[in-house]
């Protein structure tokens, strides 16, 4: 006869060899989802090579929503037209390898996919295979990394103005690499820029409705780097205006990301900083626009916060990266907004920004 204690002894016991086993899986699958999410960061970058052995591109990958998932675009080098990227692994069971799903920007439905092995994702050179939506053509593919620090030796772009129905200004941008100069017609064709063709822009402007005009201004143009803002007019119940700064790599043609370029390990110290710069100048603004804002408005001012949106919108110049916070808080009227807007300019000075840089960051060639 067991006495209740030796019960629950011998109750306590049989439950452990499952137990054990249990904890055992828990810890095995846990140490290879963080490699895997290792391995998937290490994929990060930009890279060129070739599909098929044939078909020469360039491709870049930058990390997604959540850690399982990359995003990012290609190009061929022979047409310049820029295709999305969204990557992800199966989030319950770890993979090597990452599923890279392709669109056109204009159109959701897949045109083709990539495996990369994410057995050598550290390595210079990544193989992988691409085939087509359809699955019917199987295609190897080698790519290996380009870009990083290195400054290119006298690369400048050449931009030349090219005007449209008399008010519409757009930049024609050229450098050697013919590959990158189709992608670059592509991020300034005046499609890109409003929105709509020759034909749609002029029916706006005969009907002085919509888009009115646009131009450009070249902030930096340098060390292999280009930093332009585009501007556009328009008309509606009133005159409205809009801004996008295109941040680019010259060697390879792809926007340049902020947050792409810091060491994740830095993040919070980089957005600390950021955020005691962003008080001074709300400080400043509240003070400034003393008769205009309303307690309401000077309390929701002064309690923004530097976040990594707040990098989204930036512009390269000669002292330092200039970020335009996008001013938000609640109770933000849409005429307050457009009286603020663009009154939060946060400056980073390229020794400030120095430690927070990935080592092969392309802005590291403004040190």
């Amino acid at each position: 006869m067991y006495t209740k204690a030796a019960v629950v002894v011998l109750a306590t016991l049989s439950r452990c060899p499952t137990a054990q086993a249990q904890d055992a899986n828990q810890t095995t699958w846990a140490s290879l989802r963080a490699e895997q999410v290792a391995k998937l960061q290490a994929l990060t970058g930009t890279y060129e090579g070739q599909i098929g052995g044939k078909y020469a591109v360039r491709l870049q990958l930058s990390p997604g929503e959540a850690d399982t998932l990359l995003t990012g675009m290609y190009y061929y080098l022979s047409k310049g037209q820029p295709l999305a990227l969204k990557g992800f692994t199966k989030p319950s069971v770890p993979t090597q390898a990452l599923e890279l799903r392709e669109n056109t920007p204009t159109d959701a439905a897949a045109t083709g996919w990539f495996t990369i092995g994410l057995g050598n994702a550290s390595e210079p050179q990544v193989l992988g295979q691409w085939f087509n939506a359809s699955g019917t053509t199987l295609l190897p593919v080698k790519l290996w990394r380009v870009g990083g620090a290195t400054r290119p030796s006298g690369l400048v772009a050449h931009i030349t103005p090219k005007t449209h129905l008399q008010a519409f200004r757009v930049p024609v941008v050229t450098v050697p690499d013919a590959g990158v100069t189709r992608l670059l017609a592509q991020w300034f064709s005046l499609q890109n820029l409003t929105g709509d063709n020759i034909a749609g822009l002029r029916e706006q402007v005969e009907e002085h409705s919509g888009t009115q005009s646009a131009d450009y201004t070249v902030n930096y143009n340098a060390r292999g780097l280009l930093s332009l803002t585009t501007q556009t007019e328009g008309q509606g119940a009133s005159v409205w205006y809009d801004s996008k700064t295109y941040n680019l790599d010259l060697v390879t043609g792809f926007p340049i990301q902020l947050t792409d370029e810091l060491k994740p390990e830095l993040l919070p110290q980089f957005l600390a900083l950021g955020q005691r710069k962003l008080a001074v100048r709300s400080k400043e603004c509240v003070a400034e626009q003393d008769d205009f804002l309303s307690a309401e408005d000077q309390a929701g001012v002064l309690s923004q916060e530097f976040f990594p949106g707040s990098t989204d919108e930036y512009t390269i110049g000669t002292n330092g990266l200039v970020f335009d916070h996008p001013v938000s808080y609640a109770g933000l009227s849409n005429f307050v907004w457009k009286t603020l807007r663009g009154s939060f300019q946060v400056t980073f000075t390229y020794a400030e920004l120095k430690p927070f840089l990935k080592p092969n960051s392309s802005l590291r060639r403004l040190l």
